[in-house]
């Protein structure tokens, strides 16, 4: 267990100094960059949480940036969107799903400086469905689309609104639950996962299950209709619910005709009577933003408190937000760098620290997103897919005790892992005769004294670790690559001046480069990196 200082939910009233702040950052944005920083250094903590928990814009819609490989038999043409679009083929929307996760994976990397990103990302995990399954591009689109608009929202108007998402009925057979033959698969997650938990505190039973996926009969997307959903009144049961003691034997009158459709409605209010779901939910962003275990202690002095807050609030999201990062537990610095970053963390943040160039729209659609996409694969090959966690219940690292979040590091990940920061900083990232040049130079030139080995080694570390580095590994990193071995520190500081003094000297540049290129390799190849 950490050495934790304080357990309390009450708003921290201590010194903000540049850990606590980068702390706050690390973890509700993917990963805090130089830039990152300077702009949230002179804001305190209210006015920083205000600004984390402001919705962003949304962005202009995925584009069919595949013409050149397949053409769209819909006419949809290169750079328009496709989300509109009728079907086309398997092919088409096979590129279709490329198309989105490629454009997700900017919209994480270009994040505006709040948390929605981020929490697009949470409740992409917890209400978790596979594009793989449900297949459709256009439904993919619409189920992140709810997830934009819901993710910083109320709550339990989410849960209403992932119930009859086209992309939640096609995964969990909501589509083919009728009065005939009622299937339990999303009236069983819908309590299991969505909303109420295991815990020893939610007791809902088989019983209860059954008479949900009862009410939840008749509802359905159209096909034809843009997948929007769709009331069949025929296919509902209009029997009685009877629920269990848990629910207080509540019995959910049954209805005819399209007044069917409002049983939901009542089977959602009585799920939310349960105070669990606000626990469940307060637990699940405790283990997804802070730290994976949670004591009785915690549980408590932290988890009751904020599920309070949540509940007072009508389970309105922004709140909750608010209160959790404030607080100063949250703030201890126990946690600090005390979580290993998720693949799609680990991807993102080094994105953003070294700023590699994208071509832009108007010079290539299809570098842009194909560019976007090698990145994607990084973080697909250390196990984390966008669009597709492994199951309905998200990736294990939130979940699966008792190792959770260290389940993305093995022997494997971590090589991977340092292949991909290879690839990127040697500039071996290629498309179509395009290759990807990152400006190491650039990346230290805009720390405060790079001229200087030692404050330049230290700078960097404060950039990209969340833990200390030993003074004597540092010293050894500084001798090793920037001196060359030289005992001097005025060997770097002459190359240094020498390359601004001469910046077209190819050879000047070209050594200064090598240098600093093994240094940044080096540095975010420490476990230390991996840690948020």
């Amino acid at each position: 267990m950490r050495q934790v200082s304080s357990y309390s939910y009450a708003k921290f009233q201590g010194t903000l100094t540049e850990k606590h702040k980068r702390h706050l950052l690390n973890r509700t944005l993917f990963g805090c960059s130089y830039e990152d920083f300077q702009s949230f250094e002179n804001l305190s903590l209210e006015k920083s949480i205000q600004r984390l928990i402001t919705e962003s814009p949304s962005p202009p819609p995925p584009l069919n940036y595949y013409e050149s490989q397949h053409a769209d038999p819909s006419g949809v043409k290169e750079g328009d969107t496709w989300v509109f679009a009728p079907f086309g083929d398997g092919v088409v929307n096979f590129w279709r799903n490329q198309s989105l996760r490629y454009w997700w994976i900017q919209n994480m990397w270009f994040q505006e400086r709040t948390i929605h990103e981020k929490m697009i990302l949470f409740w992409h995990n917890h209400f978790a469905t596979q594009i793989e399954i449900y297949e459709i591009a256009r439904m993919a689109y619409k189920h992140h689309d709810t997830l934009r608009k819901f993710a910083l929202g109320n709550f339990k108007d989410f849960v209403k609104a992932i119930t009859i998402d086209a992309a939640m009925l096609e995964y969990l057979n909501g589509q083919r639950n009728t009065k005939e033959s009622p299937d339990e698969n999303y009236a069983r997650e819908l309590q299991e996962l969505f909303t109420l938990g295991k815990g020893s505190q939610s007791g809902y039973t088989e019983e209860d299950v059954r008479a949900a996926a009862r009410v939840l009969t008749g509802h359905r997307f159209s096909w034809l209709n843009n997948y929007n959903h769709q009331f069949r009144a025929e296919n509902h049961d209009q029997g009685d619910k009877i629920f269990s003691e848990f629910y207080g034997n509540i019995v959910i009158k049954g209805r005819t005709g399209n007044e069917g459709a409002e049983e939901l409605d009542e089977l959602i209010d009585m799920i939310f009577k349960s105070e669990e779901v606000s626990r469940f939910i307060v637990r699940k962003l405790y283990r997804f933003f802070l730290y994976y275990e949670i004591t009785d202690q915690i549980e408590t002095e932290f988890i009751e408190p904020l599920a309070k807050i949540f509940r007072e609030n009508n389970y309105e999201i922004k709140p909750l937000l608010s209160a959790f990062f404030s607080s100063e537990h949250f703030l201890d610095p126990a946690f600090f760098g005390a979580l290993i970053s998720s693949p799609l963390e680990f991807t993102i943040k080094t994105l953003k620290h070294l700023n590699p160039p994208l071509p832009t729209l108007d010079e290539s659609i299809y570098l842009n997103y194909s560019v976007s996409g090698v990145y994607m694969r990084f973080a697909e090959t250390t196990q984390q897919y966008i669009g597709d966690p492994p199951s309905v219940s998200g990736w294990p690292a939130y979940y699966q005790s008792p190792l959770y979040h260290e389940i993305w590091i093995n022997s494997d990940t971590y090589q991977k892992r340092n292949q991909s920061l290879l690839i990127l900083i040697y500039n071996e990232v290629r498309r179509e005769g395009y290759r990807v040049i990152v400006d190491v130079i650039g990346f230290v030139s805009k720390l405060n004294d790079p001229e200087n080995p030692v404050a330049l080694i230290n700078e960097l570390c404060t950039l990209l670790f969340s833990v200390s580095i030993d003074d004597e590994v540092k010293a050894k990193i500084k001798k090793d690559i920037l001196l060359f071995g030289q005992s001097n520190d005025f060997y770097w500081t002459e190359l240094w001046r020498s390359h601004i003094d001469n910046p077209m000297d190819t050879a000047i540049k070209d050594m200064l480069e090598q240098r600093l290129r093994y240094l940044v390799l080096y540095l975010m190849s420490l476990p230390e990196y991996q840690l948020m």
